[in-house]
């Protein structure tokens, strides 16, 4: 009964994951080219990440909106952070997102403190974050590290929408004729066909019950 729901939320992270490995690799690979000559590790030697970027956007479709490269603090001489960030509009145009856009934002934001950085970074695993808002949408982040030479040095990740994600799911989950929800790896349940289980709420007990959706700690769950 869960499996078509599960299935389908699993789709979307694992696809997401497999194009955030790639582009991990990829850029790893950029910095360890880098490495080897005499300017070292530039802006402009590791822009050119960027046509992957827009190959593993694309290829996500409708799953995730935006992602990118994000280094830990540092990394590069005389550049404390480094962003590469692109995404797609409603039209399909994908364009570069900074805080040139949003002057105000970065006052406030500052990703060396997120969880989908600290995770990876402590645990040089991946993470998925959320959901939780970012600007103006609620959202839920996938982050694989980027490690050379065993350093740590940040991140390759994604911004699934939540809206998106609900919709994905709405059609497994409307067929489910039990009291049934996903929750994230808090116990939070994120979506849900029941008011006994409502979206935002926190227990606990889900994270021992149901059924797991793919390795990211996230449950479907009929309710008795």
């Amino acid at each position: 009964m869960l499996q078509p729901l599960v299935d389908s939320a699993s789709a979307v992270f694992d696809s997401t994951f497999i194009e955030l490995d790639k582009l991990a690799n990829r850029f790893e690979l950029l910095v360890s080219s880098s490495k080897k000559t005499k300017k070292g590790i530039s802006e402009s030697g590791l822009s050119k990440i960027r046509p992957d970027m827009v190959r593993s956007l694309t290829s996500l479709g409708t799953y995730a909106y935006a992602l990118g490269i994000v280094l830990d603090e540092g990394v590069i001489e005389n550049s404390p952070f480094w962003l590469n960030w692109i995404e797609i509009d409603a039209d399909g145009i994908i364009q570069d997102d900074s805080n040139i856009r949003y002057p105000w934002r970065g006052n406030f934001y500052e990703y060396p403190n997120a969880e989908w950085m600290i995770t990876p970074k402590t645990h040089q695993r991946p993470a998925i974050v959320g959901p939780y808002v970012d600007f103006d949408k609620h959202i839920i982040t996938l982050a694989t590290p980027i490690i050379v030479q065993e350093q740590f040095l940040g991140v390759s990740a994604a911004d699934i929408r939540l809206s998106d994600f609900e919709r994905i799911v709405a059609v497994p989950l409307s067929r489910i004729t039990h009291e049934c929800l996903l929750c994230n790896h808090e116990g939070r349940v994120v979506v849900s066909n029941t008011a006994n289980a409502p979206v935002g709420s926190l227990n606990h007990t889900y994270l021992e019950a149901g059924q797991p959706v793919s390795s990211t700690g996230w449950r479907a769950i009929l309710l008795e």
